[in-house]
């Protein structure tokens, strides 16, 4: 037989195993929050995703989204590091340019040569004050600095006429202002004049030249090539009266002095003009063809404050611009609400091209991001 002691030693040993046991079993079974580790590589998108400000809120300033095809830096990831659930990436978004984008949105190389060397800071020439003229001779110093041809097929996303399509982005003003430019003059102005007609059809993002292996990096084709953080410090340029006044009726930032103009014109207008005219006067025109369109004086401002189905929406927009033509358009949203319709029209683009004949020659729109039932935000 045991001495006494013995037995009493081995029975608190014991319960004393059997807890450790359940201890260890309860931390296994527990989800510890997991944290983002820093990472090198690049991510290559293969769909349009959001890209998140925060991923846990869903914030999404300007309504941000990757191309197909287009390469991200990867500066974290979250997940497996082989197949990353989330990865934080740097874009050449203004606002908050690292985003987090899901890892089903692309594939993820982490042996990436170069890559975790840091993008260069953005610059742009002084503000100044730009004639055409001195544009072109501007463009043409620029081209003879690249070299050789061989070179200059390298940069072909930012090489002059080297676009295969168009895209006319438009946007719904009351959705951008309550969501993400509250503090713009042009929301403000929204706000105290809400029941203005102004707000009551699309504005004018910008005109864009395509091409397929760019992407949205097709632009910058003349002497500025990066986009700063404030768009009024591009340099100036001139436009005549009339397309100034036309510019303003559709781009409230032009009338209220965001300069978005500078922006679209550096950046997408120089693909194919030296003249700025030229540019933001086939742009305002396609823009009134859409506000002029049943489409917009009648669905859409029947629709204001309203919930409809993209059935509905599809089918209105084909009565006025053809069979089909809706199948050219993406529908992009925020949280519900229609933020902005993409248009896509093909490479040469006449004046006296009718909408729907444009549309009948353009290609097939990639899916938006809207839901199934859209909400038409009202401008208050």
């Amino acid at each position: 037989m045991a001495p006494f002691y013995a037995v009493i030693v081995k029975k608190p040993l014991s319960c004393l195993f059997i807890l450790l046991l359940c201890v260890l079993g309860a931390l296994s079974a527990y989800s510890f929050p997991a944290f983002a580790a820093p990472a090198s590589g690049e991510f290559v998108a293969d769909k349009r995703c959001e890209l998140f400000q925060s991923k846990n809120k869903q914030t999404n300033p300007d309504l941000w989204q990757s191309n197909i095809g287009e390469r991200y830096p990867v500066l974290e990831i979250l997940g497996n590091s082989a197949k990353p659930d989330w990865l934080r990436v740097r874009t050449n978004a203004v606002k908050s340019p690292m985003r987090w984008i899901s890892g089903d949105c692309g594939q993820y190389l982490s042996n990436v040569a170069g890559s975790n060397v840091s993008t260069p800071a953005t610059t742009v020439e002084p503000a100044q004050t730009t004639t055409a003229s001195d544009i072109k001779a501007k463009n043409k110093d620029s081209l003879k600095e690249q070299g050789t041809t061989e070179k200059r097929q390298a940069n072909q996303c930012q090489i002059e006429g080297n676009f295969d399509s168009h895209v006319l982005a438009l946007s719904w003003q009351s959705t951008f202002c309550e969501l993400y430019g509250r503090r713009k003059a042009e929301c403000r102005a929204l706000s105290q004049t809400p029941d203005s007609n102004q707000w009551q059809h699309f504005s004018l993002h910008g005109l864009w030249p395509n091409r397929q292996q760019c992407g949205t990096r097709y632009g910058y084709c003349s002497t500025v090539k990066l986009q700063p953080n404030d768009f009024c410090t591009y340099p100036e340029f001139e436009l005549n009266p009339s397309v100034r006044k036309n510019l303003e009726e559709v781009m409230p930032s032009a009338r209220y002095g965001t300069c978005l103009e500078r922006h679209e014109w550096w950046k997408h207008g120089t693909y194919r003009s030296l003249d700025p005219n030229e540019y933001f006067l086939l742009a305002t025109q396609l823009t009134q063809a859409v506000n002029a369109s049943a489409w917009v004086q009648k669905f859409i401002n029947n629709n204001i404050g309203k919930n409809v189905s993209q059935s509905e929406l599809n089918q209105s927009f084909d009565t006025s611009f053809g069979q089909g033509a809706h199948t050219k358009v993406s529908l992009e949203c925020a949280k519900g609400l229609l933020s902005e319709i993409r248009i896509n029209l093909p490479e040469v683009i006449k004046a006296s091209d009718s909408l729907p004949s444009l549309l009948a020659k353009a290609n097939r729109a990639k899916k938006g991001s809207c839901p199934e039932v859209i909400t038409i935000d009202n401008p208050n």
